[in-house]
């Protein structure tokens, strides 16, 4: 069965396993500013004795560059298909003897050592699709040394309303879609603000529903919503957004709206944790 863009870039939990398909993990390899940046944040936490932790270490191209740096890496992988992609690359490496691959679920590792630095990119747009959130919290929680690390440090959600052509001669289709590069770009009315900042070295707190206040700058019909989100891997190493790593992502609105220039409203989101952008909400609600 033929997949879209969208579901190569979606993971499958109900298999209990999380995974991605290889061409997507090939995709995020070969993205020069993903894997650059990454490589960055590794430079700036990495001891060359410290102890570092890879959760979702994929095809282990992060723990090869980690174990050529520091002292011992440790890469938990759950997917069985691609740990054992991971130990075979390693070992081409000649790292075995300062790599352990282990094969289980993130959230299932309990280690008896703490660790100086830590890697988790399970990053998905505003956080949604995948566990990053609750994996950090598991990391800081149970992983990390009290004065180590963690990569990323924080995520700040970003949201601006506009108008977007669910209607093409007379066919409508409301979905939410990433802005890859030639998905053509929503109407914006609004200033990028800022909905949500997520700071994994506190506890993220989420009750599943909040409303913000937006200005629109623009008159005219809105009917969608471009997210986004900015990373900061480690002080001074931003991640924003790439065709295979948290593109801009347009989601219809509850229903249309007409918004004059200098109208104030409130936005809303309702949604999950490691979830889907299709089971989520998004509103906007007009000043009584």
């Amino acid at each position: 069965m033929a997949k879209t863009r969208l579901k190569h870039h979606t993971p499958s939990y109900a298999d209990a396993i999380g995974n991605f398909g290889l061409a997507y993990h090939l995709e995020m390899v070969k993205d020069r500013e993903r894997v650059g940046q990454i490589k960055k944040a590794l430079d700036r936490v990495l001891m060359e004795d410290g102890l570092h932790c890879e959760l979702g270490a994929g095809t282990g191209l992060f723990a090869i560059y980690a174990a050529q740096r520091c002292r011992r890496v440790v890469a938990v992988e759950r997917d069985p298909q691609l740990a054992r992609i991971a130990r075979e690359n390693i070992a081409a490496a000649g790292l075995s003897d300062r790599v352990e691959v282990l094969e289980l679920d993130a959230l299932d590792y309990f280690p008896t050592e703490k660790f100086d630095s830590l890697l988790v990119e399970m990053m998905s747009i505003w956080c949604i699709n995948e566990p990053q959130v609750e994996v950090m919290a598991h990391a800081r929680q149970h992983l990390l040394h009290p004065q180590g690390r963690l990569v990323p440090s924080e995520i700040i959600n970003l949201v601006e309303l506009g108008h977007y052509d669910y209607r093409v001669e007379g066919i409508t289709c409301r979905a939410s879609i990433p802005q890859f590069t030639g998905v053509l770009a929503p109407r914006i009315h609004s200033g990028s603000q800022v909905f949500q900042r997520l700071d994994f070295q506190q506890v993220v707190a989420w009750s599943g529903e909040k409303e913000i206040e937006v200005e629109c700058l623009l008159s005219g019909p809105v009917n969608c919503a471009r997210l986004s989100s900015l990373v900061q891997l480690t002080e001074g190493v931003v991640f924003y957004s790439t065709d295979s790593l948290m593109p801009p992502t347009i989601v219809p609105l509850a229903e249309e709206c007409y918004l004059a220039a200098g109208e104030r409203v409130y936005f809303g989101a309702a949604f999950n944790w490691r979830s889907n952008l299709d089971d989520s909400r998004f509103w906007i609600r007009k000043k009584s």
